[in-house]
């Protein structure tokens, strides 16, 4: 998606070495993901983030979250999973804003225990000190879990 017609005041098109460093970080990301690296995910976020899907109701769900609360919630999510069972294939498209702000929607299909799961998510990236950060997560059907479990 490197031939995008620029839509930003700056004029900005990204070039291929733009989208392989963002699909580059993903990929790490995935690494501690499958590895229930949990601080690790959370090292390559920019705290506050927003986290925005919806409950069972149709209603809106957002929460502010800082680091502890986004490491209690990816732990209660990956709870006593194997992550050697676990297929993780996700396909990205990035769209960058400017060089420094992208968002990127994937459809994952993760397999557990021959299993499939198929997702589609948001999320919203920016550069803090020239490295990619997640800034929001948008994901739809959590908000049940999220009121339930991470109320404040």
């Amino acid at each position: 998606m490197t031939n995008q017609t620029p839509f930003t005041a700056s004029g900005f098109t990204p070039s291929d070495q733009d989208t392989q460093s963002l699909l580059e970080w993903f990929a790490q990301y995935d690494t501690h993901v499958q590895r229930n690296e949990t601080d690790a995910m959370a090292d390559m976020a920019l705290f506050p983030i927003i986290v925005m899907t919806n409950d069972s109701a149709g209603d809106c769900v957002t929460q502010e979250w800082d680091r502890e609360t986004f490491v209690q919630a990816m732990a209660m999510n990956t709870d006593g999973a194997d992550p050697s069972d676990m297929e993780l294939k996700n396909e990205r498209e990035p769209v960058f804003l400017n060089s420094d702000l992208a968002i990127v929607v994937t459809n994952a299909t993760v397999t557990t225990n021959g299993e499939q799961q198929h997702m589609r998510y948001v999320d919203i990236m920016a550069k803090k000190d020239g490295q990619w950060r997640f800034k929001s997560m948008i994901q739809a059907g959590w908000g049940d879990m999220l009121k339930e479990y991470l109320s404040a």
